[in-house]
């Protein structure tokens, strides 16, 4: 029988500093909160004290219930005892646990190896503190699992690269499927944002606003050249970016993609590998990256994440109608 996890409680240290937040339920999601903390530092952060800092960490999770949080809150909730400017830094630098309450009243120490963006790797130990345990014995389980971690850390001393995220794949309106990875570096998956979009992945910038995107997406396509297609898409991106400053099309050779689009301007640059499928529509992989000139060298990265996608993408025909 499952047994209902009820209680949250997230363990950041950074050197002899000890960050506690508690997660709520948040517009039915649990979210951690700032609007109670723990910091313990030093000599304070022994045994005993951390865990009477978990205990008020479970009472204020029992006595404060849902609560609603606007997104800057929710962002913003690690910026208290620490140097750091931007989440990914926080992240990077402090090593993370979450201690796990059940229903039972048994908890479960899990700690996790540095983290690159959202994601947890596995975990690098487990400890159980049995129903009814003192304070002090579940801030000893804390304190092990950080030793544990801690020698980890030592026999890893370059981290575990990322376990790669397995292929996304998606039907096209003539049934045929479309497999490919997922774009490297940083990006997230999200809901597609058009009717027309297949998949789609955000990179994030130093705000947590994305500042690029890419997207499989699927559109009409006429004869051998594609001219339609072709004027609709940047008469498609004039609407939305502006005058563009030059547009290119061609011939591309890369995975099942044999054509290449591009519009750009001082603020948009879009690009897309265009893959004709069933006479009439093409799906398209597609790059919009926003300010490229400022973003110069972004860009040539974030193409090169573009064109290794490509290459690895597969389509498979739709199967013959009987």
């Amino acid at each position: 029988m499952s047994r209902e996890i009820i209680e949250l409680v997230a363990v950041n240290r950074e050197g002899d500093r000890f960050l506690f937040f508690p997660y709520v339920k948040c517009w039915g999601i649990l979210r951690v909160t700032d609007r109670f903390f723990v910091s313990l530092r030093g000599a304070d952060a022994t045994a005993e004290r951390i865990g009477e800092a978990l205990e008020q960490a479970y009472a204020y999770i029992e006595r404060t219930g849902p609560i609603e949080m606007d997104l800057e809150e929710q962002r913003n909730y690690w910026r208290h005892d620490t140097k750091y400017k931007t989440w990914r830094s926080f992240a990077r630098n402090n090593d993370f646990i979450i201690v796990w309450k059940y229903e039972d009243g048994v908890c479960w120490v899990h700690a996790y190896p540095p983290r690159v963006g959202e994601d947890l790797g596995d975990e690098v130990c487990s400890i159980r503190v049995p129903a009814g345990a003192p304070p002090v014995a579940l801030g000893r389980a804390v304190l092990d699992a950080y030793a544990a971690l801690d020698g980890w850390k030592a026999a890893h001393p370059g981290g575990m690269p990322p376990a790669a995220p397995p292929d996304a794949s998606a039907s096209a309106c003539d049934g045929s499927v479309v497999t490919l990875p997922a774009p490297a570096g940083g990006f997230v998956e999200e809901t597609p944002s058009a009717a027309e979009v297949l998949l789609q992945w955000s990179l994030p910038g130093r705000d947590g606003e994305p500042v690029a995107w890419v997207y499989l997406e699927e559109g009409d396509w006429d004869g051998p050249g594609g001219d339609d297609a072709w004027d609709e898409w940047v008469g498609r991106w004039r609407v939305s970016c502006g005058e563009p400053r030059s547009v290119s099309r061609g011939a591309w050779d890369g995975g099942p993609f044999g054509v290449r689009w591009e519009a750009r301007n001082a603020s948009s640059l879009s690009i897309a590998l265009v893959a004709p499928v069933g006479g009439e529509a093409a799906v398209r992989l597609c790059l919009d990256v926003e300010s490229p000139r400022r973003r110069a060298r972004m860009a040539a990265r974030l193409e090169q994440a573009l064109v290794d996608v490509a290459r690895a993408t597969r389509i498979t025909p739709a199967p013959p109608e009987n």
